[in-house]
This record gives structure tokens, C-alpha cells and sequence, in this order.
């Protein structure tokens, strides 16, 4: 999760790209894994950038 919040703090990446890069193979799944880790949806997470 330590890398997919430095994706989406510094790269102009959606969120289905940060799920591949981190290794989730649905992006759905991984907004779950997401919001049980900081509390935040992916979109909730880089919005309040």
C-alpha cells in the first residue's frame, strides 16, 4: 500500500493503472484493500492531495 499511496501522490495515474502496477488484478479489489489500509477510497485518497 506504501507504494500505491506514493503512485497516486505523485503521478498522474488512475487508479485502475496503480492497482496493475501494484499487483491487484481487478481495480475493484484493490480500492478495497485501499480503504481498509488508510481509512480512504483511491479517489477520496489522491482528491485530498
Amino acid at each position: 500500500m506504501q507504494k500505491a499511496m506514493e503512485l497516486l501522490r505523485n503521478q498522474d495515474m488512475k487508479c485502475y493503472e496503480v492497482a496493475d502496477m501494484v499487483g491487484y488484478n481487478t481495480p475493484e479489489y484493490f480500492s478495497v484493500c485501499f480503504k481498509k489500509h488508510t481509512g480512504l477510497s483511491p479517489i477520496e485518497f489522491k482528491n485530498r492531495l
